[in-house]
């Protein structure tokens, strides 16, 4: 063998696979502690204990107590563990690629509306966490700018249609939309006993009457 050509790394996906169960495992062990214990009651030796590893386990899969709750948040946003980011997910392509105002921000609104179902219950976690563990005050700071930034490209949507209410510029309508969909509005709204569908239904109307001509939604 030339001494320019470098052996082929060996790659076994049985170990591969493996680690990928471990790690799923202990993702979902500190998911289930989070949101019974909280964040700051939760160990790093619960979670390994849970999830039956041991400590450096954890430490080597996540580094961190913070970065478990960061990928449980994380799969939870997305609804699985596929490398795939929210926004090239075919839900979402579908809001972006609408012709229509109304079904756009429809689609829009169902779609956090779900995302939010998934990640209420895991939220209180990281507020609580974020007020003594910098990682974690320093991610929540990225989400809510996520936040900010994600779901209100439907104001790009819409006014690319030229159906944006006349008078509202899109800095001010996505800060309007920030308002409306606050995680904690979102838990108010079913901590109210309604349905996720009346809540799609509430925040795709609102969403109407911030974005769209009045008398047009």
């Amino acid at each position: 063998m030339s001494d320019d050509v470098k052996p082929r790394a060996y790659r076994s996906p049985l170990r591969e696979q493996h680690a990928r169960d471990t790690r799923r495992r202990i993702r979902d062990a500190g998911d289930a502690l989070f949101r019974e214990r909280g964040y700051a009651a939760t160990s790093m030796d619960d979670i390994a204990e849970a999830a039956g590893v041991s400590r450096q386990t954890v430490f080597t899969a996540f580094g961190s107590k913070a970065g478990v709750l960061k990928e449980a948040l994380d799969v939870r946003l997305a609804g699985d563990d596929e490398p795939l980011a929210i926004a090239d997910r075919p839900e979402a392509k579908r809001m972006l690629a609408s012709t229509d105002p109304r079904d756009a921000i429809r689609r829009q609104a169902k779609l956090f509306v779900e995302t939010s179902v998934r990640t209420l219950d895991l939220w209180p976690a990281l507020l609580g966490g974020a007020t003594s563990d910098p990682e974690l005050a320093e991610l929540l700071r990225f989400y809510e700018q996520g936040l900010r930034e994600g779901p209100t490209v439907l104001v790009d949507v819409v006014a690319g249609l030229g159906a944006l209410r006349r008078g509202r510029s899109r800095r001010k309508a996505k800060e309007a939309m920030y308002l409306l969909i606050r995680p904690s509005t979102m838990h108010t709204a079913f901590s109210l006993g309604w349905s996720r569908t009346e809540v799609e239904r509430w925040l795709a109307d609102c969403l109407e009457a911030l974005l769209l001509e009045r008398g047009a939604a």
